[in-house]
């Protein structure tokens, strides 16, 4: 017997799946015979990626989730099909190829919280959406794809195919961006909009492409341009909502004091709000569900969440 919290159909998570190798604190980076050796206090592995940390996320809190994505036949693939399935995501359509080398980031974490990072793309290089089961995919009432411009060999017409197929269905899209392999798009990403539901950007990489914008100008221009609603992520400054009805402001959950690592903040706020939303929530609900997630995540080292501490938020909530 289904769980009251379990959803009719499963979450599909579309994007990147990698490992994180976290380093913390980080204050200076080695520079050759300057400074050759920087020593750090802590190293952790972790599973990464936008739509591996959401599918995570959204498994810990007990939803049903498939993720689509790929990853090399080695040590680190078998690393992350291990800590998936423990988390349990269904990673039955996780595409595996021999003799490649999965994805990896060295995430360095800041005294304040912020990363940076060092990034081998490996096998995230090539994956297609010819390699993925497209009826799978659409099986789902909700699809989430939190990695435009980290994907070339899906960005583009191929993810302006899926998008829009997607919504003929009846399929609810929800995308975000992340600063990728290719760096910041600024006409690929106006150019998928018209086809997504939800668009849930950093304010950060937003406020990059268009400088001569406030955050309000941004998510009008955004609106403009065919998002049906537009949640911007803020940071410490909360969460600014809008869509042709209405726009909204929702404060940020913890201070700044309060954050050890925002690894994986925005894509723990996307498995929140995905969840609020496929429970039949409100819009107003389904933010304030993605922020107490993200405030989760945000008090400890990487993008993985405390179970039990999500189990408390979805209390919270009636859930």
């Amino acid at each position: 017997m289904k769980s009251e919290k379990s959803t009719s159909k499963i979450i599909h998570c579309l994007g990147g799946a990698l490992v994180d190798i976290l380093i913390h604190p980080v204050r200076d980076y080695p520079r050759p015979k300057e400074n050759t050796s920087v020593f750090v206090d802590s190293m952790s592995f972790s599973p990464g990626g936008g739509a591996t940390n959401s599918a995570v996320t959204l498994a810990q809190m007990d939803c049903p989730v498939r993720l689509f994505s790929k990853i090399g036949d080695d040590h680190h693939g078998d690393y992350l099909t291990k800590k998936l399935q423990q988390a349990g995501v269904d990673v039955s359509a996780l595409v595996r190829i021999e003799e490649q080398e999965t994805s990896t980031v060295i995430v360095g974490v800041h005294d304040d919280g912020d990363r940076s990072f060092i990034s081998y793309h490996g096998v995230l290089g090539t994956f297609s959406l010819e390699e993925v089961d497209r009826e799978l995919l659409l099986t789902s009432s909700f699809l989430l794809y939190p990695d435009l411009f980290n994907l070339p060999g899906i960005d583009g017409e191929s993810v302006y195919e899926l998008l829009r197929e997607s919504q003929s269905r009846g399929v609810t899209t929800i995308v975000d961006i992340t600063w990728g392999i290719s760096g910041l798009q600024k006409e690929l990403m106006e150019a998928a909009l018209r086809y997504v539901d939800y668009f849930l950007p950093s304010a950060d990489e937003l406020r990059l492409m268009y400088p001569q914008l406030n955050n309000e100008e941004i998510v009008e221009y955004l609106l403009a341009k065919g998002a049906k609603t537009v949640v911007l992520k803020l940071g410490s400054e909360g969460v600014l909502v809008a869509n042709s009805q209405r726009s909204f402001h929702v404060p940020a959950v913890r201070t700044q004091d309060e954050v050890v690592d925002t690894t994986g903040a925005g894509d723990n706020f996307n498995a929140g709000f995905v969840y609020g939303l496929s429970l039949g929530k409100s819009l107003d609900e389904a933010v304030a569900l993605g922020s107490e997630v993200a405030g989760v995540s945000i008090a400890r080292i990487g993008a993985w969440t405390d179970k039990k501490e999500l189990k408390n938020v979805l209390k919270q909530f009636g859930l």
